[in-house]
């Protein structure tokens, strides 16, 4: 740095009043901006002391320049030496300011380093906070939801049990006016049962039951007109199986399902016999009684079952005999047409499996004939019903790869052998059903049983 030396003039000395007036006004400025940055710590830049401050200001004198040579001449050393020493002071005082603007600026630095971290700190924090708050607030919203959502569907069932309540009570209402129907149903067939009881003790007579032996020789005079009308009208026939159309098959192996081994000439009486046989006990024989409508049939059986909860099943069974005795006498004609209705449909099922299994060819010989066989089977079913014994006619499937053993008390061979030498051959087909009686002629003792017709059946060769 070059310094100009002046003569020291009143300019001068009053330039160096301004100086020092200046250094003051830069110390009381940096003192000013110092506390300013350290009571407000939250400003990020503090301002530099202005620059001017530092600058030594120019004269005001209104004195006319002076030419330098002339000065330096005029200038004594005194002067010079008092310039040098206030310019050396001049550059200590400015290197003074210059370090502590230097260590400000890096108070200023650490300052905004530490700022910058809290602020961090803060700004991370605040992040935090916001984060689980959110996540907070996420669950409590998706909490409220469920809770909602169970509260509607909880809500949905009250009113959905509200609604059953009401049908329940409706319901229960309506049995319970049922019941009391019941209850003056129950005490009407009360009354009805203790008349039937006072009936049947003072009109039974033992002459309306039939013995076995008569049982028997109209069962006997059934089986063989089964077997001479089988015999008469199908010895030259023979049987026909591949064009047979699957209904007929399917309605055949329900009645005979051993009907394909027995298809040959040898066994074809038998098998006729077994058809005809089989849809006698299915239409005629296993109905309550024969004539009677379905929806009066079914009404009946369930009286007597309803009547056996109240009394003896000897009671029950006086009460069935007198009943179907009644309808047997008296009520024939009235069920005529129902009568001829089953003749002619037993007639048209033996027919229709016949025809289309053999190549005979139906004649009304052939079905006048067994029009009498069926209404033979129609009387001896109703007299069988009639009877206070219970009655039941037992005609066992035969079924494929399922050995039915003979069995000497309850069945016959059609043929000559002796029934030792039957023992233990298996059954090909049954003929004609047997009839087992229960109970005695009074309908008691029902612990015993009485063969009154045994099977008549084909037994497989030795």
């Amino acid at each position: 740095m070059f310094l100009s030396f002046r003569p020291l003039t009143a300019a001068t000395s009053t330039s160096r009043h301004l100086d020092t007036m200046n250094a003051s006004d830069k110390r009381k400025s940096i003192t000013h901006h110092i506390r300013a940055s350290s009571s407000s710590r939250n400003g990020n830049i503090i301002a530099a002391p202005p620059r001017a401050q530092f600058i030594r200001p120019a004269s005001t004198s209104t004195s006319p320049p002076v030419d330098n040579d002339s000065s330096l001449e005029q200038t004594s050393p005194s002067s010079v030496g008092k310039d040098s020493g206030s310019a050396q002071a001049a550059k200590e005082r400015e290197k003074t300011l210059q370090d502590k603007i230097a260590e400000l600026k890096r108070e200023l630095a650490a300052n905004e380093a530490e700022f910058t971290r809290a602020l961090d700190r803060l700004s991370q924090n605040e992040s935090e906070t916001a984060s689980y708050w959110q996540a907070k607030y996420s669950s409590l919203n998706q909490q409220f939801l469920r809770v909602d959502a169970e509260l509607r569907v909880l809500r949905t069932e009250v009113d959905v049990r509200e609604a059953e309540k009401a049908e329940l009570r409706e319901q229960w209402e309506l049995l319970q006016r049922e019941l009391g129907e019941r209850d003056c149903e129950i005490r009407s067939l009360r009354s009805q049962i203790t008349g039937l009881k006072r009936w049947v003790s003072t009109n039974t007579k033992r002459s309306d039951q039939t013995s076995d032996e008569e049982l028997g020789e109209s069962i006997a005079r059934l089986r063989n007109g089964l077997q001479n009308w089988a015999v008469s009208h199908f010895r030259r026939s023979s049987f026909i199986l591949e064009t047979v159309d699957q209904a007929v098959l399917d309605d055949l192996s329900e009645l005979v399902p051993m009907y394909e081994d027995l298809a040959i000439s040898e066994t074809k009486a038998a098998l006729v016999q077994s058809i005809v046989s089989s849809i006698l006990v299915e239409m005629v024989f296993s109905v309550y009684f024969v004539g009677l409508p379905e929806e009066e049939a079914t009404q009946f059986g369930q009286i007597e079952r309803y009547l056996v909860q109240f009394g003896s099943t000897e009671v029950v069974n006086e009460w069935r005999a007198m009943t179907l005795s009644m309808l047997r006498k008296e009520c024939v004609s009235k069920m005529q047409q129902e009568t001829d209705a089953v003749t002619h449909n037993v007639l048209t099922r033996v027919n229709r499996i016949l025809d289309n299994i053999t190549d005979a060819k139906a004649t009304d010989v052939r079905d006048q004939t067994l029009r009498v066989l069926v209404t033979n089977s129609i009387n001896l079913a109703r007299l069988l019903v009639a009877q206070k014994a219970l009655f039941r006619v037992t005609m066992p499937k035969i079924i494929p790869h399922q050995r039915v053993l003979f069995e000497a008390d309850t069945m016959d061979h059609i043929g000559e052998e002796d029934e030792e030498s039957l023992t233990s051959r298996e059954i090909r087909c049954i003929t004609f059903p047997g009839i087992i009686k229960t109970g005695d002629e009074n309908g008691k003792h029902l612990q015993y049983q009485n063969v009154i017709a045994k099977a008549t059946v084909l037994c497989s060769p030795e």
